[in-house]
């Protein structure tokens, strides 16, 4: 995993606004955002999500927070982990990335963009 995936993927926190993440997501051409509390990987938040949360009537994108936008089942991996093995948990479960983690530390995220990259050869 470790020759496919972006290293040292944006993080966002918890608590941070979702206008932040927004901003972060734009300032990096990135469309997902492993989501941190104190150093520790607690969730995933997509430009997707985004999106959906400011269609509700009501959304404060400078109040509320990441953590009411973010999906807390993140798929992480080893840098171990194949190509292969991963690519199949993300198409069986529909993911859109995989956050690639070692000694507790998010160390790069592994999306389906990287996946494209791959099959392109690029």
């Amino acid at each position: 995993m470790s020759d496919v995936m972006t290293e040292q993927p944006v993080t966002v926190g918890r608590e941070q606004s979702l206008s932040t993440a927004h901003e972060m997501m734009r300032e990096h051409h990135c469309r997902h955002l492993p989501v941190l509390e104190r150093g520790d990987l607690v969730g995933v938040v997509t430009q997707r999500d985004l999106y959906f949360l400011e269609t509700i009537a009501g959304a404060d994108l400078d109040a509320d927070k990441v953590d009411d936008a973010m999906s807390t089942d993140a798929y992480a991996v080893s840098p171990d982990a194949t190509l292969e093995e991963v690519a199949k948990e993300m198409a069986a479960h529909k993911y859109g990335c995989a956050v690639v983690m070692e000694r507790g530390r998010v160390i790069g995220i592994f999306t389906a963009t990287d996946a494209l990259r791959v099959l392109a050869g690029t």
